[in-house]
C-alpha cells in the first residue's frame, strides 16, 4: 500500500503541474488589462495635463512591475526571429498586440520601433501643449491619438494620420511629420521572411509564470483586481463558512441516505421500500431555491412563524468576548436551515446508488455462501455485502472534496451567507480573473486527493482489492 501511494502521489505531480499551467494561461488569456482595473478610478482631476499623465502612466509602470508583469510570460518562448526577445517590457497590452500584428505583417522590428518612438515623441508634445490655448480639435484629436497606437490594421494607420493631420496645431506638426515618416516606411523596409523563421527564447526563472508558480506554493494566489486585497484572506474569509455547511450537509446526506439505502434494498418492494422512494424522490423534485425561499418565508418571521432567523451566519450582537458555547449555539441557530436545504436534495441520489450497489452485492456467491454457512442474515448483509457495496458511495469522494470549498450562489443569497459561491459569482461579474483562477486550482487540487484517499478507502472496505504486486 505504502510503495502504491508513493506512486500515486508522484503520478500526481505531473498533474498538478499541468493543472497549474492551465490555471496560469486561462489567466493570461483573460481579456483586459488588470493593471488598469487595478487603477481604475485614481485618475487625477483638473491640473497640469503633461504632469497628470506622467504622474498616471509612472503609477501604471510601478502597479505592472509590483505584478511582476513586466516580465516574459514563461521560462521561454518560440517566436518569429523577427520577435525581439523585449516586446513584452512594453507597458500597454493593446500596445504590444498591435505593434506584433505590424511585426508580423512587415517583419522589421527596427522600423516598427521606429515608428512606436515618434508616437512616443508626438504624444509627450501633445499634453505639453497648455490646456487653456486656442484649440478648437483638440478633444477629437486627443481621441485620435490615444486609438493610434492600439491600431492594428495599417490602413487605419495611415487614416488616422491623415485625420490628424487637420487637427494638429503648427507646433505639432513635426512630430507628425516624423510618426507618418515612419509608418510609410514599413512596407518599404518589409523583412517578411523573419516571420517564417522560428527562434527560441529563452528567460530563465526570471518570468510569470514562475513567480506565480513559487506564489501558488507558499499559499499566496495575488490580489483582487476588486478591491486589491490579498486572495488567501477573501477565501479564507468564505471558504469557512462554506467549508462548514458543506460539510454537516454532506455528513448528514451521507449518514441518513446510506441507511435508507440499505432498508431498501433488503426490503426490496415492500411498502417500506417504496415509501422510501417516494418521499426521497418527492424531496428530490424540489428546487432548492424554491425551499430556501419558502423556509425564509414561513419560518423566518414575517406574517409567519418566527422560529429562525431571516439570514446570516450569525447575530448582530455576536462577539469574539462571549463564552464559546454560546457562540457555537449562535451559528448553529443561524445554520440549521441552509444546511437542511443543502442536505435533502442528495438523498434520493446517495440512498438509490446504496440501494442499486447493494442489491448487487446480495447476489453474489459469497454472500449466497454465508447464508448457506448458517451466518444471522444482519451479520451477511452488514459483514458481506454491505463492505463491498460500498465502492459506488466511495467514488463519490472524488466530487465531495472540491464540493467542500464550493457554495451554492442561489443559497447563499438567499441565506445571505458569504461564502464561496457567492464570492466566485462576484468574481465572474467583476471579472476579478485572479479570484477566479484560485478557485479553480483549488478545486482540482482537492478533486486529485479526493481520488487519493478513493483509492486508499476501496482497499480498507474491499479485502480483494490489493495494491501489492504478487
Amino acid at each position: 500500500m505504502g510503495a502504491y501511494l508513493l506512486r500515486r502521489v508522484l503520478f500526481f505531480l505531473p498533474t498538478l503541474l499541468l493543472i497549474t499551467l492551465l490555471s496560469f494561461f486561462i489567466s493570461q488569456s483573460a481579456p483586459g488589462d488588470p493593471v488598469e482595473q487595478m487603477l481604475a478610478g485614481r485618475a487625477g482631476g483638473g491640473g497640469d495635463q503633461l504632469a497628470e499623465r506622467q504622474v498616471t502612466r509612472q503609477a501604471y509602470l510601478d502597479k505592472r512591475r509590483e505584478l511582476g508583469l513586466d516580465l516574459p510570460i514563461f521560462y521561454f518562448s518560440v517566436a518569429p526571429l523577427a520577435e525581439p526577445e523585449t516586446l513584452h517590457r512594453i507597458p500597454e497590452v493593446p500596445v504590444q498586440d498591435a505593434l506584433r500584428r505590424l511585426l508580423y505583417r512587415f517583419g522589421n522590428w527596427q522600423a516598427i520601433q521606429a515608428y512606436y518612438h515618434a508616437l512616443l515623441r508626438l504624444d509627450s508634445a501633445f499634453y505639453a501643449v497648455p490646456s487653456d490655448s486656442s484649440w478648437r480639435d483638440r478633444t477629437e484629436a486627443r481621441a485620435l491619438l490615444t486609438l493610434l497606437p492600439q491600431e492594428k490594421d495599417y490602413q487605419e494607420i495611415l487614416y488616422k494620420l491623415h485625420q490628424l493631420k487637420s487637427r494638429l496645431p503648427a507646433s505639432l506638426k513635426p512630430y507628425l511629420a516624423a510618426v507618418q515618416e515612419a509608418a510609410e516606411a514599413l512596407p518599404r523596409t518589409a523583412q517578411r521572411w523573419k516571420v517564417y523563421v522560428p527562434t527560441l527564447h529563452w528567460y530563465g526563472t526570471q518570468n510569470q509564470y514562475h513567480r506565480w508558480l513559487v506564489g501558488l506554493l507558499q499559499g499566496d494566489f495575488g490580489f483582487s483586481y476588486q478591491d486589491k486585497r490579498p486572495i488567501s484572506s477573501k477565501l479564507g474569509d468564505a471558504v469557512r463558512w462554506s467549508l462548514v455547511i458543506n460539510f454537516i450537509s454532506i455528513l448528514l446526506a451521507y449518514v441518513i441516505a446510506i441507511p435508507l439505502g440499505v432498508v431498501s434494498a433488503v426490503r426490496r418492494d415492500t411498502w417500506q421500500d417504496r415509501t422510501v422512494s417516494l418521499v426521497l424522490f418527492m424531496l428530490y423534485s424540489l428546487p432548492s431555491f424554491w425551499v430556501g425561499t419558502m423556509a425564509i418565508v414561513f419560518l423566518c418571521g414575517g406574517d409567519y412563524l418566527a422560529i429562525f432567523p431571516p439570514g446570516g451566519v450569525q447575530s448582530p450582537e455576536h462577539s469574539a468576548d462571549w463564552p464559546l458555547w454560546d457562540r457555537l449555539l449562535d451559528w448553529a441557530y443561524h445554520l440549521v436551515l441552509p444546511v437542511l436545504v443543502y442536505t435533502y436534495g442528495s438523498l434520493a441520489f446517495l440512498s438509490r446508488q446504496m440501494r442499486v450497489a447493494l442489491l448487487e452485492a446480495l447476489q453474489q456467491d459469497y454472500v449466497r455462501t454465508a447464508r448457506a454457512k448458517g451466518l444471522p442474515e444482519k451479520l451477511v448483509i452488514w459483514k458481506h455485502a454491505f463492505r463491498n457495496s460500498l465502492i459506488p458511495i466511495i467514488t463519490l469522494l472524488a466530487s465531495v472534496f472540491p464540493a467542500m470549498i464550493s457554495g451554492s450562489v442561489i443559497l447563499e443569497t438567499i441565506f445571505s451567507i458569504p461564502g464561496m459561491g457567492f464570492l466566485s459569482y462576484g468574481a465572474m461579474v467583476a471579472r476579478d480573473y485572479p479570484v477566479i483562477i484560485a478557485v479553480f486550482t483549488i478545486g482540482a487540487v482537492l478533486t486529485l486527493v479526493g481520488i487519493l484517499v478513493a483509492d486508499v478507502l476501496y482497499a480498507v472496505v474491499d479485502p480483494r482489492i490489493s495494491y501489492t504486486r504478487r
